[in-house]
């Protein structure tokens, strides 16, 4: 493990720390809700949610984050201004005090989120999802005439995705017609929060300058950093094969003699069957990804699927555990109560 000779940055949510040095606070989770085929939404234009199955999902996590000691935000997505606005009165009406993340591919629906969250006073709970080199002039205004102060400000290069590509972005600009770099821009917008996130890329596509680019941020800039590490898994073309077909996992079968009689045996293995076995493969490295990350020192993962939230949450709590007890021997020490070393040791 290691220390920052950089000051760092803690950004403080309501109570829930993010930012520092490794093993000073807990990882800090962030579940996404009412995504794309999201089945607790019924109707996504409106916002028309299955509520008592959303707070079921959000009292997991609440109840596991107190458990564990692993606290957790929410990433709420929406392509409708309507539904933002349902959404957030509807995690306003279950809890007033978690921040939560805002997101959309619709850069209209998004700068309405701003406006709306100021309107109805919960601008100091909200980050917006993100800052980057396609934000829109809109956008960058609808953030300024908001009281919002937080955001994800990523450091994705599509020409050059190196980690010296990734710092262009965020401090030089020259990406997609941006003459300012994301984090300048985040400071015109009026973001004193700022989240740096290192753009979590495909494989093949430059994502182990995802996770370098973690040590450059905190090592730089000092800010809170992390990103969404488990859109490496969802990009990856073979490991799709696995969750994806009525085929899989047969792949691991191919050119093995008596493949009937192997698949057989691993079905039975695997509680669940086939399907069982297409989970495993799929959820190891979709948990593992996120926990490369943590080792090097991200304070914010969005790991995806509010469903997911127990194994990763579990994982991350050993992961905790084991780098204070690492960063203990450097001089560096947890400056919370609520740490999963006091939980679960």
């Amino acid at each position: 493990m290691f220390k920052f000779e950089k000051e760092q940055s803690v950004w403080d949510f309501n109570g829930t720390k993010l930012g520092g040095q490794p093993g000073e606070y807990p990882t800090v989770l962030a579940a996404s809700i009412f995504y794309n085929k999201h089945e607790i939404v019924l109707d996504d234009k409106t916002g028309k949610i299955d509520k008592p199955k959303a707070e079921a999902l959000w009292n997991r996590c609440q109840v596991l984050s107190d458990t564990t000691g692993v606290p957790h935000m929410i990433q709420i997505m929406a392509e409708y201004p309507a539904a933002f606005e349902s959404y957030f009165t509807w995690f306003d009406s279950i809890d007033n005090k978690t921040a939560f993340l805002m997101d959309s591919s619709v850069p209209k629906a998004l700068a309405h989120a701003c406006k709306y969250a100021t309107e109805v006073g919960l601008a100091h709970r909200a980050i917006y999802n993100s800052i980057n080199g396609s934000i829109l002039p809109e956008n960058i205004e609808a953030l300024k005439n908001s009281d919002v102060d937080s955001a994800i400000v990523l450091a994705f290069n599509p020409a050059d995705p190196s980690v010296a590509g990734r710092e262009k972005v965020l401090v030089a600009g020259g990406v997609a017609g941006q003459a300012k770099g994301m984090i300048p821009i985040s400071e015109d917008c009026g973001i004193t929060r700022p989240i740096l996130d290192t753009a979590a890329t495909p494989l093949g596509l430059g994502s182990g300058s995802a996770y370098r680019e973690i040590l450059a941020c905190k090592a730089i800039h000092g800010y809170p950093t992390g990103g969404a590490y488990h859109n490496m898994t969802v990009a990856w073309t073979w490991l799709k094969r696995w969750k994806g077909t009525s085929k899989t996992p047969s792949v691991l079968a191919e050119g093995y003699k008596g493949k009937d009689l192997l698949l057989e045996q691993m079905s039975k293995h695997y509680l669940g069957g086939l399907e069982g076995i297409k989970q495993a493969a799929w959820s190891a490295p979709d948990i593992g990804c996120n926990l490369i990350a943590s080792t090097l020192g991200a304070n914010l993962i969005m790991y995806g699927p509010i469903e997911n939230v127990e194994p990763m949450i579990t994982a991350q709590a050993y992961m905790d555990i084991v780098t204070l007890e690492a960063m203990r021997s450097i001089g560096v020490d947890v400056k919370t109560e609520n740490h999963p070393i006091f939980k679960l040791i």
